[in-house]
């Protein structure tokens, strides 16, 4: 059984997603899943399933938790009435998104880039798209702006770590697709810039940097960062993009400072 948050809300048991309800009902269940085994107050829940709580709201919120109780019956997951609230009395490792956040720290401290891209790999294959996809209201959009902020980390580090390993193209077939996706994550551009780069093909760099930065002035009328602009700068004239990438990064080195600037 697992609970999945990294896209649309769903529930998987022996191979299919349960029958869970409408998307309030989802929100319900997402909002006991990001807490895992772990007690949600009533107050709490209610404020993350409706943003202005209408005279019912704890009434229906009764109603929604008796009905997921009964998805959830052949699952060995469970709502229990614990510490003046309601618990999801699930293993967190069955939440996708606990998982994701547990790999992530493990990359972080891992000794060296094959161990480090290995588990951050692990953690995009839980990437389905934009987290709580289908679910309203101000707490899920919270949630999602953050996770994704996490999910963009997480793809920068693991493109870092495959271009000290000299592995460009993984980085490339990679990055193509999710650039667009996140126009406004510099890192993200700029490790796709440097695997363009490194493969020779610093014509269509240069070119995505032309297409961002044209983004950037037409939807926020700004430009891109320095080191975006030192970086495109460096590529027109010749400059070698590979070298600082080759040298090993300690856990407080350029790794952790892109892996900030994307999540912060």
């Amino acid at each position: 059984m697992d609970v999945r948050l990294l896209g649309p809300v769903e529930v998987t048991s022996g191979g299919r997603c349960l029958p869970l309800g409408p998307p309030q009902r989802r929100a319900v269940l997402a909002a006991l899943a990001v807490d895992a085994d772990r007690p949600v107050t009533l107050r709490t829940l209610i404020e993350r399933v409706w943003d202005d709580p209408p005279d019912g709201a704890t009434d229906s919120l009764y109603a929604h938790i008796a009905r997921l109780r009964q998805a959830l019956t052949a699952t060995g997951a469970s709502i229990e009435r614990r510490g003046g609230g309601y618990a999801l009395g699930v293993d967190p490792e069955r939440v996708d998104a606990y998982r994701f956040r547990r790999l992530a720290r493990q990359a972080q401290g891992a000794c060296d880039d094959l161990t480090r891209a290995a588990l951050l790999a692990e953690a995009m294959e839980l990437w389905r798209g934009a987290p709580l996809a289908g679910i309203r209201g101000d707490w899920a959009a919270r949630m999602r702006y953050g996770i994704e902020q996490q999910f963009v980390g997480t793809v920068v580090t693991w493109a870092q770590a495959h271009l000290r390993l000299g592995r460009p193209d993984m980085v490339v077939t990679e990055l193509t697709p999710l650039v667009p996706r996140y126009p406004l994550a510099e890192p993200l551009a700029s490790m796709l810039m440097r695997g363009l780069q490194a493969l020779g093909r610093t014509a269509e760099a240069v070119a995505l940097y032309a297409r961002l930065r044209g983004y950037l002035a037409d939807h926020l009328g700004i430009e891109p960062g320095p080191e975006l602009r030192e970086l495109h700068l460096r590529m027109l004239r010749g400059g070698d993009e590979d070298r600082p990438l080759l040298r090993p990064a300690g856990r407080n080195g350029a790794r952790d400072l892109l892996f900030a600037q994307a999540t912060g």
